[in-house]
């Protein structure tokens, strides 16, 4: 299978080590190589990969954040809340606090990023994150605000750390390229060279180490890899392993993020036969430390081993490509469409090998006498895909996901990925349904259990999707700053996190 970041790799550091001249600046400037030019950077699309390492907690801030070591929830633009009982939360927000158009920050502007939010003049994918639940937000005084769901959320401490509070003067018709926000840094511009921030001096919290920073977009790993080993850029994301070459710069971390293939559950897919051969036919383990880093761990659900709702009594598909290879010799002798040619669509600089990845999978399913086709796809139409209202003539097809769950229940991964009513969900099953519906509801073991459960069924008896691996990232960090990165920096990249060497 043809490695084609090695093969790039010698002709693209020939590239950058010319343009030596375009180095970074000296002093507290940076320059940060990100693999995907978003579509925008709208403050209400802050779990969007992409958009969220420019835009959260550095331009616009939420009302609370996660600790990325445990998710424990801590203030931010909230420093109190309580429940009020009925659904109702009291939110006190922070003192000093301006917007960088010089707007004020108070109960207002909340109860309006919120409503922008919730509305569907724009397109705000936060609000996938909050499911089926209805917000309704009310200035209390100046700095309070009381935010109701319906119905009722013992998360919502947690929820509010997916609410990014927008300058009130922002579009509610059009998605934002030029946010304003309340955060340690506001937007400057976005151009040929990439986008650009600046500190803000009024910024209400510490000040950050770094005056101005710039974020490049450049497809390969390759590439972005050079561009720090010759200091071009300072911070390089989503370095693949065969570029993680030099163990001075290069940061491996567990990043949060899980990968799966969801089936469209068209013939043949929609036999379940398919859906276990295809999950006998992935041998998963071949791409541990081959294509994929050797940190990778083959995933059993779609959320990690730390959320509460995982269940661990799952087990990882076991290889057996006789047992799959039987099942669709059965399924074609009963009449199951097996020859009909099934797209495999990846999105385009999603992780890094991808390409490598569905290559190899794709060859494993045609030995076991499946007829696949990879196909890669631009971000914005990959996300027309996955997104209801789905197609009404879609035909069978395979998707390559990624999803993020840090934020310590299964709430966020269950409803929108396996209800019926989910966003992204492909299902339409009234026992798994009936579960996700209780457990949001509840607290404690009854609300693990259920959605433990709930996995169980999923994993056991429907085969929605081919599970493949919780994820690890390689980060490339130049000598000029000092950054660690944490289970969160892929989606929430703070530049305050950023130290200048001495």
């Amino acid at each position: 299978m043809p490695n084609r970041s090695h093969i790039l790799g010698g002709a693209l550091f020939a590239l950058v080590a010319t343009a030596s001249s375009l180095a970074v600046a000296q002093g507290a400037d940076v320059k940060i190589a990100v693999p995907v030019e978003p579509a925008n950077i709208d403050g209400c699309n802050t779990t969007v990969n992409g958009i969220n390492t420019i835009v959260k907690e550095n331009i616009v801030e939420t009302l609370t954040v996660l600790d990325p070591n445990d998710s424990k929830v801590l203030p931010r633009l909230a420093t109190k809340w309580d429940d009020q009982g009925n659904g109702t939360w009291r939110i006190s927000l922070r003192e000093g606090v301006t917007f960088h158009d010089g707007k004020p920050f108070n109960a207002d502007a909340v109860v309006k990023a919120i409503t922008r939010m919730q509305s569907t003049g724009v397109t705000c994918l936060d609000r996938t994150k909050i499911a089926n639940v209805k917000l309704t937000a009310t200035a209390v005084d100046e700095k309070t605000v009381d935010i109701h769901a319906d119905p009722a959320q013992v998360l919502m401490p947690v929820f509010l750390s997916f609410m990014g509070i927008v300058g009130p003067d922002t579009s509610t018709t059009e998605l934002s390229r030029a946010p304003v926000g309340t955060g340690p840094f506001q937007f400057v511009s976005w151009d040929g060279d990439g986008v650009k921030l600046k500190r803000n001096d009024k910024y209400w919290g510490k000040k950050p180490e770094v005056e101005n920073a710039t974020y490049v977009f450049r497809g390969e790993s390759a590439l972005r890899a050079a561009m720090v080993k010759t200091g071009e850029a300072d911070i390089a994301f989503a370095i693949a392993p065969q570029d993680a070459d030099d163990p001075k710069m290069d940061k491996s971390f567990l990043n949060g993020e899980t990968t799966r293939i969801r089936l469209i559950m068209q013939p043949p897919l929609d036999d379940i036969r398919i859906r276990q051969a295809l999950n006998l036919g992935f041998d998963r383990q071949a791409l541990v430390g081959t294509v994929l880093s050797d940190k990778v761990v083959p995933a059993t659900q779609f959320i990690l081993p730390k959320i509460n709702g995982y269940n661990p009594d799952l087990k990882v598909w076991p290889f057996d490509v006789d047992k799959a290879a039987a099942l669709v010799a059965e399924a074609k002798a009963a009449g199951v469409p097996v020859d009909k040619e099934i797209r495999l669509v990846g999105r385009t600089n999603f992780f890094p090998n991808e390409p490598e990845v569905l290559e190899a999978i794709q060859q494993m399913w045609q030995a076991i006498g499946l007829n696949v086709k990879v196909e890669m796809m631009e971000s914005a139409e990959w996300l027309k895909l996955v997104n209801k209202p789905y197609p009404a003539d879609r035909s069978a097809m395979m998707i390559q996901e990624m999803h993020d769950n840090n934020n310590g229940d299964a709430a966020f991964t269950m409803y929108f990925r396996y209800h019926s009513k989910g966003q992204q969900s492909e299902m339409n099953n009234s026992a798994v349904d009936s579960l996700i519906d209780k457990a949001m509801s509840e607290t404690g073991e009854h609300r693990t259990k259920d959605f433990q459960e709930a996995n169980r069924i999923i994993a056991d008896e429907i085969i929605p999707a081919v599970p493949q691996y919780h994820m690890v990232s390689q980060m490339r960090v130049g000598p000029r700053v000092n950054y660690e990165p944490n289970g969160l920096s892929t989606v929430q990249f703070e530049l305050s996190d950023i130290a200048l060497s001495k």
